[in-house]
């Protein structure tokens, strides 16, 4: 099977990039610090990770946090680690991330606080599906309904060198990344090769990578919700090691005054409406 060239591999990002916003009706902006006394005359700084903004679940919040409460949000777009590393460094008030080692290591630091648990989804192993005949459904390998997360991530090492299989693996500081590669790891596998490429950007980058090459990407639920296709599949999910839990926390180095109002809605009825509605279940916490 004749494949499109591999993606390149991206150059190392450093954490602190400003993070960007895409196209549409949020705004486009960098996340820099601003003196505290500042705080007061602009919006608050939410850095999301790139599923909550490509999902719709960003949108969701702003517009209800506008209609609920009056509050001014500009969000700020990236990677799960560069929105951490944006409101440790104070370029964010907020962050709101589903990478809970990033997140739990920085607030044993000391480094960000009060951070909530908003809820949870997970991760889905997804692929190419034959659209018609008496394939129909199903994948090249075989993998759907495969209930160990581990054992399709080792058939696929297996199957990709050989040729007619293809992986893409999540753009870097994504928190698809972090929990693929800890899947790898637990696999007892290092993933190497052509047939191994990764995508650059974030969620809606890997799934149009995964498209165009007709190949296998992890990522999570919210995303692929929001931006799947038919000619693609969810074919693993269930395991629990494929848990996505989402948290949010304020920022030291820029304590903007109404962060506390923004965590107490989050959190608070009306949110945990919004973020049911974005697809997150926050029910059980």
């Amino acid at each position: 099977m004749k494949r499109p060239p591999p993606f390149r591999r991206p150059r190392r990002q450093l954490l602190g990039a400003a993070l960007l916003l895409p196209c549409g009706s949020l705004r486009l902006a960098h996340a820099q610090p601003s003196p505290s006394g500042e705080a007061r005359d602009r919006p608050l700084r939410v850095a999301a990770a790139t599923a909550v903004v490509d999902s719709g679940l960003a949108r969701r919040l702003r517009d209800a946090l506008t209609r609920d409460i009056g509050l001014a949000t500009q969000w700020l777009r990236g990677p799960s680690a560069q929105a951490l590393s944006a409101v440790e460094q104070g370029g964010a008030d907020v962050a709101i991330a589903h990478a809970p080692e990033l997140e739990i290591a920085l607030d044993r630091q000391g480094l960000v606080h009060d951070r909530r648990r908003l809820g949870r989804s997970e991760f889905v192993l997804v692929g190419p599906v034959a659209a018609k005949g008496p394939e129909r459904g199903k994948d090249p390998l075989g993998l759907k309904g495969t209930p160990d997360v581990l054992e399709a991530f080792r058939r696929l090492a297996q199957a990709g060198p050989q040729g007619g299989v293809a992986f893409v693996s999540a753009p870097q500081g994504t928190a698809a990344l972090l929990r693929e590669a800890a899947l790898w790891k637990a696999a007892g596998v290092v993933p190497q090769g052509a047939w191994y490429m990764r995508a650059e950007g974030g969620c809606a980058q890997a799934i149009q990578a995964a498209l165009a090459h007709n190949a296998y990407l992890l990522i999570d639920r919210l995303s692929w919700a929001a931006l799947g296709a038919k000619s693609h599949a969810v074919l693993v999910h269930g395991d629990p090691r494929l848990e996505d839990a989402y948290h949010a926390m304020r920022s030291f180095r820029s304590p903007h005054p109404a962060a506390k109002l923004f965590m107490n809605w989050l959190t608070g009825p009306t949110g945990r409406r919004v973020l049911a509605a974005g697809g997150l279940q926050t029910g059980g916490q």
